[in-house]
């Protein structure tokens, strides 16, 4: 009796080595299918988790107060004495509305800088609005129609005409050490262009 390593396959085996490949060739047909739906699924059930804050934002809720809103406040302003000035901050509304609130700035400019708080009011669709603010101001160098190295106290109105374009005007007192000049009082007027 001769023994081989391959001998040759029974008809059960041939049998059974068919079956298990059309086994695999139906698996493999169904197995996109089975994946497409359950990728289908898995799609409209996030779809549908993603929209169910948008219903419960939908009801009605008289009762709550959502808060202030806070938002930046940009600008360039031109004028006595800080000459070209960069200004930055914030606007925190508080009425439902979102047209008034509180605005705090602080601005850099050629010959000193200058900080402010106040109340800001918006009306209309273009930016339209004014704000009157408690401003401090500290000068160097050079500036104009102010005495240089000195702090002033005031206030300042700013009125936009529209799309944050317009003018501000302001009255200060000088509050550090008397210099020898006419500059204890100032006056503050410039061009501003904000968003």
């Amino acid at each position: 009796m001769s023994c081989s390593l391959f001998s040759p396959p029974t008809v059960a085996e041939r049998n059974a080595a068919i079956g298990r490949r059309r086994l695999e060739q139906t698996l493999d047909v169904r197995a996109p299918a089975m994946q497409h739906y359950l990728m289908r699924r898995s799609v409209l059930l996030v779809g549908l988790s993603a929209l169910l804050p948008l219903c419960a934002r939908a009801q009605d809720t008289p009762n709550v107060d959502p808060g202030p809103h806070v938002s930046p406040a940009l600008g360039v302003h031109y004028g006595n004495p800080l000459r070209i000035s960069l200004a930055g901050g914030v606007l925190v509304d508080v009425s439902e509305r979102r047209n008034d609130g509180v605005v705090v700035v602080a601005e850099a400019g050629q010959q000193g800088n200058e900080v402010s708080l106040g109340y800001f009011r918006m009306f209309g669709r273009f930016g339209s609005g004014y704000s009157l603010r408690a401003a401090a101001l500290r000068t160097v160098g050079e500036p104009w129609n102010a005495s240089p190295n000195t702090t002033y106290a005031g206030v300042e109105a700013h009125w936009m005409i529209a799309f944050g374009v317009g003018a501000r005007v302001g009255y200060l007192r000088r509050t550090s050490k008397r210099v020898d000049d006419e500059h204890d009082t100032l006056g503050t007027i410039g061009i501003l262009i904000g968003i």
